[in-house]
């Protein structure tokens, strides 16, 4: 009856570290995927305050941003950033989604969907 205790208190365990690991993994891997995206909304306003000050082309603009995009690990593509106006009226919008995965089976088990309208700031 001990040994059948000890045995039922190992598996015990052993399910709530594998619990504990892919919560953690996924927490990583979302907190991770967040700190990315912020670093890529304020590259996107520095662009965007940039190319409207220096009336720079929405094909510029899309390359800086795509470049910035790919070394974040972010995937974006070309038709998921939009620009209206140029100069002062400047807008830029990006769309993307972001699957995060299940540990070691690399199937989606969830997809964050981001959205930034970011629009020229005159400066005063």
């Amino acid at each position: 009856m001990l040994q059948a205790r000890q045995v039922n208190a190992k598996v015990a365990l052993l399910i709530w570290a594998l619990v504990a690991f892919f919560f953690f993994y996924l927490s990583y891997d979302y907190i991770q995927l967040t700190m990315h995206d912020r670093q890529f909304v304020d590259y996107v306003q520095f662009v965007v305050q940039l190319a409207g000050t220096e009336n720079r082309s929405a094909k510029d603009i899309k390359e800086l941003l795509l470049v910035k995009a790919d070394q974040l690990s972010l995937p974006l593509s070309n038709e998921q950033i939009a620009i209206k106006g140029v100069g002062q009226n400047l807008n830029v919008i990006v769309k993307y989604d972001v699957d995060i995965d299940f540990p070691l089976t690399q199937r989606q088990i969830y997809t964050k969907a981001f959205a930034h309208d970011i629009k020229f700031i005159s400066p005063h």
